[in-house]
């Protein structure tokens, strides 16, 4: 009867076994009675999952794959290491998480199979591997895999014997499913495990070192089957060993991608020293580096990985410039870095040709060494006009005393935009103009102008650069350029009101959303302004009126921005 080709598990040695009377039913007239037996078997399970999610019928499974799913979902959450833990490696528990993930991708595939008119999985995994291959190729190319999972579950669910229902294909070492499914060296192996658990202790689990052990495995995975020696035997060895453990990786990123191994962090848990000293830099730049590192990382806590990853990689950087230069017989970086012009000229020269000689772009943060030192920051760098020079550090300041020790990335913009503010006033000496602060608050024609010469000199830099007159302005004391326009008078206390609701429902951190009410107001003042130095009728006056009214609006609006760009 139907119970008898119901599916029932059993455990030998702690490996989980599933025995059917049949798995794969040879199609034909033998087709009908195995479709009957299922259909007993999952007619309760079709009725509550299809009810629970609203699904019709032509929606559902094959009975065949529903069952032979089902099947592979009972033995995988069965799966268990033997007693002499050949088969699997830790608890051999495959996560609830990765078992849900594949079987929905399988049973996505299998609704689509009979809502397509497509024979079972079931039926053809032995039979009619081919016609399966096409509906597979026709699945993909319907857009329903579209991250290309299906390969990896349909993997999975081959493992799933032909008779005796057990797991197969599960040798030593690899997991199941899941994050585990390489197979490295031994002694790979056990290093890689302890440098994880070592690092799930300080730092919790997370996910950057976790990766790290994944891609570890898979490098040793790769070496095993690719005949190589394992990472653990030549990572502390001789020049020669190291140098052909590179070379592999570098065949092994060719063949799998870009990959990260962080084969450094391996080499320090085995006690060896870090590479970011295996470059041979200046003894006075080698003291600088690691100062700054140092003073970096004390600055970090341990779940600030990927900060760490900076400042690290930044140091091998300059390690990397500073042996270069000894090499080449150039000065070293601390020698020339807070010296004359001259000397500072000839450090970036010689970085120049450095980058010339390096396969990728690389950044060796002269400022951050400079700041070290105690020396003035590059931004100061530029000769403004005095009396831009006390606005622009007057600004800055205020601005940075608003500022948290965190916020990093805000002060970078206080100090870049100051930057960029000695740069122009810098620039307005060297030509011959005015200050900016002489004419940021005076006239309209001092203010056109300093418009017309900040317009002169964009053109004459490389990248796009904002100096934010209407901060030093607003800064000054001076009204905002918000309220430089003059609009009709309905307008205005229309478009103020507006203004002020919004900036009152944001707070004082939304910088960059006040910015944008400010500019929409600036906007319609402008537009209000425009209207009414050409005799045309304000925005509330015709904003609700008759059609004839808006229309003729849209229409000067039309005008304004033709003329206004």
């Amino acid at each position: 009867d139907a119970g008898d080709r119901v599916p029932r598990r059993r455990s030998v040695g702690g490996s989980m076994r599933v025995t059917p009377q049949s798995l794969a039913p040879e199609r034909g007239s033998g087709q009908q009675d195995v479709d009957a037996a299922t259909e007993t078997h999952v007619a309760s399970t079709k009725v509550r999952v299809g009810a629970k999610r609203g699904r019709p019928a032509d929606r559902d499974m094959h009975p065949d794959d529903e069952t032979r799913i089902n099947q592979f979902a009972e033995a995988v959450r069965g799966y268990e290491i033997l007693p002499d833990g050949s088969i699997g490696r830790g608890d051999g528990r495959v996560p609830e998480a990765t078992v849900e993930n594949n079987l929905g991708i399988l049973r996505r595939f299998a609704r689509w199979l009979r809502a397509a008119n497509r024979d079972s999985m079931a039926s053809r995994f032995l039979n009619d591997p081919d016609s399966l291959a096409v509906d597979i190729a026709d699945y993909w190319a319907s857009g329903e895999d579209d991250q290309n999972r299906l390969n990896s579950a349909l993997s999975h669910f081959r493992r799933l014997g032909p008779e005796g229902q057990e797991l197969q294909a599960v040798g030593a070492g690899p997991r199941l499913m899941g994050r585990r499914i390489h197979d490295p060296y031994p002694d790979d192996a056990r290093v890689i495990d302890s440098l994880a658990k070592e690092e799930l202790s300080k730092f919790g689990p997370v996910s950057i070192s976790q990766k790290n052990a994944s891609n570890q495995r898979k490098f040793s995975d790769w070496l095993k089957r690719e005949g190589r020696g394992s990472i653990v035997s030549r990572l502390t060895g001789t020049d020669q060993q190291q140098r052909s453990l590179q070379e592999d990786f570098r065949k092994f990123t060719e063949a799998e991608g870009k990959v990260v191994v962080s084969l450094d962090r391996l080499r320090q848990y085995l006690g060896a020293e870090s590479q970011l000293k295996q470059h041979n830099p200046y003894p006075d730049d080698a003291l600088m580096i690691d100062g700054l590192a140092n003073e970096e990382l004390s600055k970090l806590g341990p779940d600030s990985t990927s900060k760490r990853k900076v400042v690290q990689n930044m140091a091998i950087n300059q390690r990397r410039f500073s042996d270069w230069l000894q090499k080449n017989g150039r000065g070293s970086i601390s020698s020339r870095l807070t010296g004359s012009d001259e000397q500072q000229r000839s450090l970036k020269d010689d970085f120049r040709e450095f980058t010339t000689n390096v396969e990728v772009k690389i950044s060796v943060g002269f400022d951050r060494l400079r700041q070290y030192l105690g020396a003035e920051s590059q931004l100061k760098q530029h000769d403004p006009y005095p009396d831009d020079t006390r606005m622009i550090d007057g600004f800055a300041n205020e601005e940075l005393s608003k500022l948290g020790p965190d916020s990093t990335s805000k002060r970078k913009g206080v100090l870049n935009l100051a930057s960029n503010q000695r740069r122009f006033s810098n620039w307005l000496r060297k030509n011959g103009r005015g200050s900016i602060s002489s004419r940021l608050t005076g006239s309209d024609e001092q203010q056109r102008s300093l418009k017309d010469d900040f317009r002169e000199f964009t053109t004459n830099v490389e990248v796009k650069i904002n100096v934010s007159l209407d901060r030093l302005r607003q800064y000054l004391g001076a009204e905002s350029q918000l309220k430089q326009h003059h609009p009709y008078p309905d307008d205005a206390l229309m478009i103020d009101a507006l203004a002020n609701e919004e900036l009152s429902k944001l707070g004082s951190a939304s910088t960059s959303k006040r910015r944008v009410v400010w500019r929409l107001a600036s906007n319609q003042r402008k537009f209000s302004d425009w209207l009414q130095t050409r005799g045309r009728e304000s925005i509330a006056s015709r904003l609700n009126g008759s059609d004839q009214q808006q229309w003729s609006l849209k229409k000067d609006y039309q005008d304004f921005t033709e003329d206004m760009g």
